[in-house]
């Protein structure tokens, strides 16, 4: 075994309690480790100080998921008034004097998570020693904080790519110069990490089925996660990466393997297949939502495809498709009011909580399905060559629920599958809340200036004429005097539909495409009302054959992730490992000129902002200061 990096610890400890049927955990200092684990309540609180480190996924400063990618943009305004240091990454600004999103330091609005893996440590070293646990209690907890340390680990790796194994802590009196280590080559991290999360998953429960534990690690989370963390070490960046040919450690021996393994593909495929069926066995399916008692649905399929997409996100109860959430980060009503538009209810228009200021790019509105399930560009009944014409939206049930009758909005908005209706809201749109008793009365949305959703001052408006509802819990109640009643609910770190791509990806990659991986995207598929992959393609795209091709398939499969998991943290992380994103990411953000009235005016294309992406941008630089602390270390190629 590769010897280990040892860190000198300290000492954070914690309290966690229950509140709103959720696993809350708030970290609270403790003085002495001595009283850390000398009870039960102690060690709890420090239980719940290791799960506290887990990165907020709804952090809007400090998840690089959310603003360093292509999804999500804002307005000028916060360039100058906000400190998104995520955003600053999307605009060029990543640096090494002093890094943004710093995870490895803890700064820059990031957590440093080797603090949290030296309180794992002391966790593990020290949970054996509590007077008033039993053995199978003990057992649990600590096989809980050996996934989190391994989770934790997989975060770094991948945002530095190969980093320091930190396996134990050591007193303080330890020689500083004995703390230095060089990075872990890549495939001795992955084997590292995988081989916790094995050592943990004997003491985990099955599945969590208590509501106040909702959160915690199960067999099911550690099963599932490490499916995805051994499809991210089979994917290009990680697997044969000859971009990183002269990044060597001491000896000479490479960080990133210079030859693709097909034979990591095959583990991760294996990986996704344990995981899926675990899933499978304990309950999990994908949602469908159920209208309340309260709204009449009429009969017609739309409806309840949108909803069952948004509430697959949102529906914090009785949600069979929730893998493992996050309780530390939930859908505030901050983070909800960016997402929704500045005011779907005209009654309540001058509500200034509802900032709308979330924009997704017109690139992701652009990336969406036609109702026929396969891209515009590619669809044979689509008029492509028409999107960015003006057109009048019919009066009739085929557009009823999806876009607002006898209103001049734009070809694009037209004929798209029902994700697309789900996941943005946009000028001449519907929004379905809880407030309406029949979905024949959703709202209808004006983004343009003066219009309930249009710009009221210089700070609430969306940049690009698009905000994110599947972001929007619909039992949310917006009134007066800027009151907005939020439903809130937790980040997931992994679903069902998340799960089923994963395992369709590295079944392709493995052995190509066959009728095991169209039935896996085609279950995703069919939630959203769409027919099956090959049936699609054959029927409505130029290109008929291309899901029985290994590479038309995978082209097939990361749009069909781009889609489903669309602002749900992913993208980011999918378009680096997949080594895609200096194609995805060096082009123009664009949007529509949301300050105009008129609809031949609304309509212009604005170039937001020109993005730049180089192989650099693929990992995070180390700062000058951690290069000074560990003279052993090596900084990532480019910075």
């Amino acid at each position: 075994m590769k010897k280990h990096i040892i860190i000198i610890f300290l000492i954070i400890a914690g309290s966690f309690s229950s509140c709103n049927k959720y696993m809350d955990i708030v970290p609270d200092n403790v003085p002495e480790l001595s009283n850390a684990f000398n009870s039960r309540v102690m060690a709890e609180r420090y239980l719940a100080t290791c799960y506290s480190w887990l990165p907020g996924g709804f952090d809007l400063e400090a998840n690089p998921a959310i603003f360093a990618g292509d999804e999500l943009w804002l307005n000028t305004t916060y360039d100058q008034n906000t400190g998104f240091n995520n955003w600053k990454i999307a605009k060029g600004n990543q640096n090494s004097n002093s890094p943004l999103n710093n995870y490895w330091d803890g700064q820059n609005q990031a957590k440093s998570l080797w603090r949290g893996i030296r309180d794992c440590n002391v966790f593990l070293e020290n949970i054996v020693k509590v007077p008033d646990m039993d053995e199978f209690e003990i057992k649990r907890w600590a096989a809980e904080v050996t996934f989190l340390k391994a989770y934790y680990h997989y975060y770094l790796m991948r945002l530095y790519g190969p980093i320091l194994i930190q396996d134990i802590n050591q007193p303080v009196t330890v020689d500083p110069l004995e703390t230095q280590q060089e990075r872990a080559p890549v495939d001795d991290c992955v084997a590292y990490i995988t081989g916790l999360i094995d050592s943990a998953i004997p003491d985990l429960p099955d599945d969590i089925t208590i509501l106040t534990e909702n959160g915690r690690i199960s067999k099911l989370i550690a099963y599932s996660m490490k499916a995805e963390i051994l499809v991210t070490a089979a994917s290009p960046l990680f697997n044969g990466n000859t971009d990183y040919a002269g990044f060597v450690n001491s000896a000479g021996q490479s960080f990133f393997n210079q030859t693709p393994s097909k034979e990591k593909w095959v583990a991760a495929a294996e990986a996704c297949k344990i995981a899926v069926e675990m899933a499978e066995l304990n309950g999990r399916a994908l949602f469908k939502w159920q209208p309340p008692v309260s709204m009449t649905v009429t009969p017609q399929p739309t409806t309840v495809n949108q909803m069952s997409f948004r509430e697959a996100l949102a529906e914090r109860q009785n949600n069979p498709e929730q893998i493992w959430v996050n309780n530390t980060s939930r859908a505030t009503s901050g983070f909800q009011a960016a997402a929704t538009v500045r005011s779907y209810d005209p009654a309540f228009v001058d509500n200034s909580t509802l900032g709308g200021y979330l924009s997704p790019t017109l690139n992701m509105a652009l990336l969406f399905y036609s109702k026929n399930g396969v891209p515009i560009e590619e669809d044979l009944n689509y008029e492509y060559g028409n999107r960015f014409l003006l057109r009048v939206v019919p009066n009739t049930n085929e557009y009823k629920y999806k876009l607002t009758a006898n209103y001049t909005t734009i070809g694009l908005h037209f004929d798209r599958e029902d994700r697309f209706y789900a996941s943005l809201s946009f000028d001449g749109g519907r929004y379905l809340m809880s407030s309406q008793t029949n979905d024949d009365l959703a709202f209808n949305t004006n983004y343009k200036l003066t219009g309930n959703a249009g710009p009221i001052n210089a700070n609430i408006y969306s940049a690009t004429g698009y905000t994110p509802k599947k972001l929007v819990s619909y039992r949310n109640v917006v009134g007066a005097s800027n009151s907005y009643s939020v439903y809130e609910y937790a980040y997931p770190m992994m679903r069902l539909a998340d799960l089923y791509l994963f395992y369709a990806e590295s079944m392709n990659e493995a052995y190509g495409p066959s009728a095991e991986v169209y039935a896996l995207i085609d279950k995703v598929r069919a939630r959203a009302g769409l027919n099956g992959v090959v049936n699609s393609w054959a029927q409505f795209s130029r290109n008929p054959a291309k899901p029985t091709t290994y590479l038309g398939l995978q082209d097939i499969i990361r749009r069909e992730r781009a889609i489903e998991l669309m602002f749900e943290g992913k993208r980011f992380w999918d378009l680096r490992r997949w080594k895609t994103a200096q194609q995805a990411l060096n082009t123009n953000i664009t949007g529509w000129s949301v300050k105009e009235r008129e609809s031949q005016l609304f309509y212009r294309q604005v170039n937001l902002f020109s993005r730049t992406f180089s192989t650099r941008d693929y990992l995070w630089p180390l700062s000058l200061g951690e290069m000074r602390r560990n003279s052993k270390l090596k900084q990532n190629p480019g910075w």
